[in-house]
């Protein structure tokens, strides 16, 4: 009987260890195998992070230089497109938004610079817009090398120079202008009006011809001699000192009706203050001043003068005489 209980006793202590193994209880020697293995694990964990936290801290550097530089980029291209705005600017508000926009531009000192010139050429222009002095123009031009008020002044100098031409009327006059502004505003007109001036310029002998008739008419005047008075007057006078539509009949009547008994003899005295112009018909007027000396035996007039018109037609017949008395003695 003892020896049985002994041997369950025995039985039953070599049984407890195959129980440890199972791992129903952990023993202080497997313990401490595990915490020896845990720090060989720990430096590749942090090694790694630190690699993630490195990769991502240089990512955001080169996201944010990459942001910084594109910003950079825009604002310094959007001050190059205001600075280009300026390029042929007459506005000086808009030079105004750019030195208020970018006070430190690179540009801002020749931005106000031509400001300056800008506000001072508004100035000038401002003064002399109305003018009707061609110099004026003329100067401001060679002052301010602007494109658009540039143009200004040639149309202004343009418009001006053929109003003088106008004023002067000679072919002359408009070959100036047309030399001046070949490709002008009033070149045509200009034009047109030189050559319509040459048709109606007197040739040296057209003038002679014309004194000559004048002249002879009134020597037939004086001397009452009736075959010169009508072979230099037309069939009708428009005009015939005042009275119209004058038959070569009527004007011979007024002529003998201008002299008396006590009129001895009369002459008159064509000046040399004639004037001849020549209209698009190919007619003439001529213009020029009269000397009348009268001998007679009474008292009365001996002297006068006379301002006269004559018109004389394409075929150098006078169609049209006024006289106007201008002194008399």
């Amino acid at each position: 009987m003892e020896q049985q209980t002994t041997s369950t006793v025995s039985s039953n202590d070599s049984a407890q260890p195959s129980n440890v193994a199972d791992g129903q209880q952990p023993t202080n020697e497997t313990a401490a195998q595990d915490m020896a293995q845990a720090p060989a694990l720990q430096p590749k964990n942090n090694k790694k992070r630190n690699w993630i936290i490195a990769t991502i801290v240089i990512l955001l550097l080169i996201i944010g230089g990459a942001s910084y530089y594109i910003i950079s980029s825009n604002a310094a291209s959007q001050e190059e497109m205001a600075y280009e705005v300026l390029e042929n600017n007459d506005n000086p508000q808009d030079y105004r938004d750019f030195l208020e926009k970018y006070p430190n531009s690179e540009h801002a000192n020749e931005v106000r610079q031509r400001l300056n010139t800008l506000e001072a050429m508004l100035s000038k222009w401002q003064s002399i817009s109305l003018s009707d002095n061609v110099n004026d123009f003329i100067n401001f031009k060679n002052t301010y090398s602007d494109i658009q008020y540039g143009r200004l002044c040639d149309i202004k100098i343009d418009s001006l120079d053929y109003i003088t031409a106008q004023k002067l009327g000679t072919p002359e006059a408009f070959q100036r202008y047309l030399d001046a502004h070949p490709d002008g505003r009033y070149a045509s007109e200009a034009s047109i009006a030189q050559g319509t001036l040459r048709d109606q310029e007197v040739s040296d002998d057209e003038r002679i011809q014309i004194m000559n008739i004048v002249t002879d008419f009134y020597n037939g005047f004086a001397a009452q001699d009736e075959s010169k008075i009508c072979t230099n007057i037309a069939s009708t006078m428009k005009t015939f000192l005042h009275q119209h539509n004058a038959s070569k009949a009527t004007v011979l009547s007024t002529i003998q009706g201008m002299f008396n008994e006590h009129i001895q003899s009369v002459q008159f005295t064509v000046n040399r203050d004639f004037q001849i112009k020549k209209n698009s018909n190919g007619s003439y007027i001529a213009t020029f001043s009269v000397d009348q000396h009268i001998e007679r035996d009474n008292e009365g007039k001996t002297f006068g003068q006379y301002k006269c018109s004559a018109e004389i037609d394409p075929q150098l017949l006078i169609t049209s005489l006024t006289m106007d008395e201008i002194s008399r003695q």
